[in-house]
């Protein structure tokens, strides 16, 4: 016996928004000039390797 919740396939209102916005992000990010893509791009790599590097201590 199983005392898992069952999954809802339904979305709530609140994960329908962050669809519609993701959505609408990515067709407004097709459009970028080439530039501002690679742009984008580099500071996510560099970003990136900053998190890696970061060390995380608990007092």
């Amino acid at each position: 016996m199983s005392k898992k919740k069952p999954i809802s396939k339904e979305l709530t209102p609140q994960s329908k928004i962050s669809v519609t916005n993701d959505r609408e992000r990515l067709l407004r990010d097709i459009y970028r000039p080439d530039i501002e893509k690679l742009h984008l791009f580099t500071q996510m790599l560099r970003v990136n390797a900053l998190f890696k590097k970061a060390k995380v201590t608990h007092k």
